[in-house]
């Protein structure tokens, strides 16, 4: 019989890539809704250029040009990385389904992941803090007050 401690750390080493990979999806959405169809055509129907849309639109018109103007002039920078991320997501996903799952590929997948974050992470964070240097401190106020909402269960 497993005692409570052996069962809440199984528990955890589930838990957490499970947020971690459902906190990315969020994050996706949010950052993504701006560049849909405004960005790199590679990257329009990528859940980044969704999230950016969303973002930008929630913002006052003179924010979202602004914001848009620096992602978009930035874009080379990090569109390679997004796809990485998208392709390793795509492939986590699938060893997530695989019918028997198979431990040993779905922990490769999730380190592959994991090393496309990073990367994608360092690529983005860059462009991502410039473009948000441009909107107005109010524009500011408004995404991260959406993203808690979002995060509350309510839009």
């Amino acid at each position: 019989m497993l005692d409570k401690t052996s069962r809440s750390g199984r528990a955890g080493r589930f838990l957490l890539p499970l947020s971690i990979l459902l906190n990315l999806f969020f994050v996706a959405l949010i950052v993504g809704h701006v560049l849909q169809g405004r960005l790199h055509s590679q990257l329009d129907r990528s859940p980044l250029a969704r999230a950016l849309a969303h973002m930008e639109a929630s913002l006052a018109p003179k924010d979202a040009a602004a914001f848009r103007a620096v992602l978009s002039k930035d874009a080379p920078a990090y569109v390679g990385a997004a796809q990485r991320l998208e392709a390793a997501r795509i492939g986590l996903e699938a060893q997530v389904l695989a019918q028997p799952l198979d431990k040993t590929h779905l922990r490769a997948a999730f380190a592959t992941w994991h090393s496309a974050w990073d990367a994608f992470f360092d690529a983005f964070s860059g462009p991502l803090t410039d473009a948000l240097g441009q909107i107005s401190p109010e524009g500011r106020r408004k995404l991260v007050a959406e993203r808690k909402s979002e995060r509350m269960g309510a839009h």
